[in-house]
């Protein structure tokens, strides 16, 4: 996402918290997204790559805070999805669209600031759209808009 063909990290970081929140979003799914496809802990690995971004300590926290949260609660939050798409079983769900899931769900079950529901389920159709598959903001809408019903 913020890296080139050489690995050089392009683009702005961006100065104002929703943009660095953003960011963090980004860090802790790919986080996610790595550990399931090798089995080591998440919360590392974003702290890793919120270090090679370089998108500061706060929101490093921030990732890290997430992929944690994540890998704490997965089996709740895995029961979670199963009740809100149960016509789709997790390990069949895209890795991509499984840990935007959690991610969300994790934000919104245990959020420690006041961030509204409705910005955490934007910014997850802002991952949804950025690293997942033609289909998967629908989906991911679909399944966060149950949560909001």
């Amino acid at each position: 996402m913020w890296r080139d063909d050489d690995g050089e990290i392009t683009g702005v970081i961006p100065s104002d918290e929703n943009g660095c929140r953003r960011l963090a979003r980004a860090v802790a799914v790919q986080a996610l997204y790595e550990a399931d496809l090798t089995g080591h802990a998440g919360y590392p690995i974003a702290k890793r790559l919120a270090e090679e971004a370089g998108i500061g300590s706060g929101p490093a926290e921030f990732a890290v805070w997430l992929a944690e949260t994540v890998e704490t609660n997965r089996i709740t939050l895995d029961e979670r999805l199963k009740e809100l798409a149960p016509a789709w079983p997790i390990d069949q769900l895209s890795p991509i669209d499984r840990n935007v899931l959690r991610l969300a769900l994790a934000e919104l079950e245990h959020r420690n600031d006041e961030t509204p529901r409705k910005v955490i389920v934007s910014e997850a159709l802002e991952l949804a759209t950025l690293f997942g598959s033609e289909g998967s903001k629908s989906f991911v809408n679909g399944v966060l808009g149950a949560v909001l019903a």
